[in-house]
C-alpha cells in the first residue's frame, strides 16, 4: 500500500462576492471563500417589522447557484437570529466538496533497507532469537531493490455554487541512484549493480559493500550475515557471530564467537574460551589468540601470542616477536615464533608443510572407519547370545526377534558405510603443493614439551634449544636442527645445501644442540 499522500491545501484565491442585495427591509450579502468551497453570508435588518423569510434568501442563493450545498437548518437559524436583532456576519451557510490531494510519487522497497526498523526472527515454535535481527537484506547484482511509483491525481471537488474544482496532482518522487544502484525510468524500477545492502537516505539509493558497527556487537545489533565487508569498532561479545563475504575487521576483542569470512580477517584479539571459531578465506592478523579454533586459507600473523589454541593455515603462521604455547598449530608454508612451547612444559604441537584441509579429511575418514568397525563389533557381540528360537514364550520370542532384526539392519548400514569410507581412503591421494615448506623457526628458543612434526617425522623436544631452524631429515632418523634462517629460505633449499656440502647431519644436529 502506498504511504498517505501529502496534504495539499488549495491555494486561497481570495474572497468572491456572490451577491449583494439591499432592500428597504434588509441588507443581505454572500461571498465565496476558501477557494470558493465555502459560502458565507451577512444579514442586517433595516426594518425590524419586516425581516426576510428564509424562503426569500433561499431563492436569492439558488439564483446565484448555491443549491444542493445549502444548509437549510443553518439558514433558518441565521434568519431567526437576525429577526431578533442580532446582526449576522460572515456566517457559513453552504459548503461544497474540497478536492482530495493527489498522492505523491513514492518508493516501494522490495528489500529491507537501512531506513526500516530491524525485526527479530522466530523459529517454528514462535520462539524469538534475540541475537538474530533482520535489519537489512543482502542483494546481488541485478536484484530488484524497489519500485518507483508515479504520482497520482486526486479527486475533483465542487465549489459551494456547484462549479468543479480540479484536483492537485501529486509531486513526483525525487529519487537518485548512488553507487551500486541503477534506476530504470521506463520500468519505474531500481536495481542493484553490486552485492551489498541497500541504503536509502535523503532520497539517494545506494548499495553499500560495507557494514560498520560503531560500537560493540551485542543485542542491539545482533548476529551479522552480510555479503560484503563488516567492520566492528568495538568488541564482539560472547555468543554473537559474524558471517561476511568480503572480510571482517574488529577493533577490539572477539569472545566466544564464530567469525566466518570469505576474505581477510583483522581483529584486536580473540579469547574464545574453548568455543570461539574463526574461519577465513584470506589472511588473519591479530595480537592474541587464546583458546580459539582458527582455520585460515592464507597467512596467520600474530604480534604477541598464540596460547592453547588450534590454528591451521594454508599459508604461514607467524609470531615473530611472540610465543606459541599449548594447543596445535599447522601450516603449509612454515611456522615461525620467537618462543615455541610453555615454561611449564605444557604440550605444544607444531606441524609444518601440511595442507590441513587434506589432513583433516584424511583423519576424518580414518576416524569414521574406526568408529564403524567398533560399532559393528559391538553389534556382533550383542547378537551372539541372542537366539529367539530358544525362548518358549511367544511374546519373548517376538521381542527378541524384533531386536535381532533391528540390530541386523543397523549392521548392514554400517557395513555399507564402512565400505564407502574404505573406498574413499583407497582413492585418497594428497595433491602436490608447490608452496609447501616443512620448516619451523624458533627465534629465541624451543622449550621442553614441544612436539614437532615435519612430514612423517615427529619428535618431542627434551632439552631447550637456542635460536634454530628445524627441517625434516629425509636421509635418517629425527629432524635437522640448523642455524636460524629466514622462513623464506625453504626447507628444500636447506636440505639441498646440506647434501651439496656433504656435511654429516649428525654433526650439525650435535653442534646446534649444544
Amino acid at each position: 500500500m502506498p504511504p498517505p499522500g501529502k496534504t495539499h491545501r488549495p491555494a486561497e484565491i481570495g474572497v468572491k462576492v456572490l451577491l449583494d442585495k439591499t432592500t428597504p427591509c434588509y441588507h443581505f450579502s454572500a461571498t465565496l471563500q476558501n477557494s470558493q468551497v465555502e459560502c458565507r453570508a451577512s444579514l442586517k435588518i433595516l426594518d425590524s417589522d419586516k425581516p426576510p423569510a428564509p424562503q426569500e434568501l433561499i431563492t436569492l442563493l439558488n439564483q446565484a447557484g448555491v443549491t444542493e450545498s445549502l444548509d437549510l437548518e443553518r439558514l433558518a437559524i441565521f434568519c431567526a437570529e437576525a429577526a431578533r436583532g442580532t446582526n449576522q456576519s460572515d456566517v457559513l451557510l453552504a459548503t461544497g466538496t474540497p478536492p482530495s490531494a493527489g498522492i505523491d510519487g513514492w518508493f516501494e522497497a522490495a528489500v529491507r533497507t537501512t531506513a526500516d526498523e530491524a525485526e527479530f526472527n522466530r523459529d517454528e515454535k514462535g520462539n524469538i532469537d534475540f541475537r538474530t535481527r533482520d535489519s537489512f537484506t543482502n542483494v546481488e547484482p541485478d536484484d530488484l531493490i524497489g519500485i518507483i511509483h508515479p504520482p497520482e491525481a486526486g479527486t475533483p471537488g465542487l465549489t459551494a455554487h456547484g462549479q468543479p474544482i480540479e484536483p492537485r496532482m501529486g509531486i513526483p518522487l525525487d529519487i537518485r541512484a548512488g553507487e551500486g544502484a541503477r534506476l530504470d525510468p521506463d520500468q519505474g524500477k531500481a536495481f542493484a549493480t553490486r552485492a551489498g545492502r541497500v541504503i536509502l537516505e535523503n532520497n539517494v539509493l545506494t548499495v553499500s559493500e560495507q557494514l560498520i558497527i560503531p560500537g560493540d556487537l551485542d543485542l542491539e545489533t545482533g548476529n551479522i550475515d552480510f555479503n560484503g565487508f563488516v567492520e566492528v569498532r568495538g568488541d564482539v561479545l560472547d555468543g554473537f557471530h559474524i558471517k561476511a563475504a568480503r572480510g571482517i575487521k574488529v577493533a577490539g576483542n572477539v569472545g566466544a564467537c564464530r567469525l566466518e569470512s570469505g576474505g581477510p580477517v583483522e581483529i584486536g584479539s580473540a579469547s574464545g574460551k574453548g568455543k570461539g571459531e574463526i574461519r577465513c578465506q584470506g589472511p588473519l592478523k591479530t595480537r592474541y589468540l587464546n583458546e580459539v579454533l582458527v582455520e585460515c586459507r592464507g597467512d596467520v600473523t600474530v604480534s604477541h601470542e598464540i596460547r592453547n589454541a588450534t590454528v591451521k593455515a594454508t599459508g604461514r603462521i607467524m609470531v615473530p616477536r611472540g610465543t606459541i604455547s599449548g594447543g596445535e598449530t599447522v601450516a603449509l608454508e612454515g611456522i615461525e615464533a620467537r618462543h615455541l612451547g610453555s615454561v611449564s612444559g605444557h604440550r605444544t604441537m607444531v606441524t609444518a608443510g601440511v595442507y590441513f584441509p587434506e589432513e583433516d579429511r584424511l583423519n576424518h575418514l580414518r576416524y569414521r572407519l574406526k568408529s564403524t568397525g567398533s560399532q559393528i563389533q559391538r553389534i556382533d557381540d550383542t547378537l551372539g547370545p541372542l537366539d529367539p528360537g530358544k525362548q518358549k514364550l511367544q511374546a519373548l520370542r517376538e521381542a527378541l526377534q524384533l531386536r535381532v532384526d533391528i540390530l541386523t539392519e543397523r549392521k548392514q548400514k554400517l557395513l555399507a558405510e564402512k565400505e564407502t569410507v574404505k573406498k574413499e581412503l583407497d582413492r585418497f591421494k594428497p595433491r602436490e603443493h608447490p608452496t609447501a615448506n616443512p620448516k619451523i623457526n624458533a627465534g629465541a628458543g624451543l622449550r621442553e614439551g614441544v612436539i614437532l612434526k615435519l612430514g612423517d617425522q615427529v619428535e618431542e623436544i627434551q632439552i631447550e634449544r637456542g635460536p634454530v631452524s628445524v627441517i625434516a631429515n629425509h636421509t635418517g632418523d629425527g629432524l635437522h636442527y640448523l642455524k636460524l634462517t629466514p622462513l623464506k629460505v625453504s626447507a628444500e633449499k636447506l636440505e639441498a645445501e646440506l647434501e651439496e656440502k656433504g656435511i654429516e647431519t649428525e654433526k650439525i644436529d650435535r653442534e646446534n644442540a649444544q
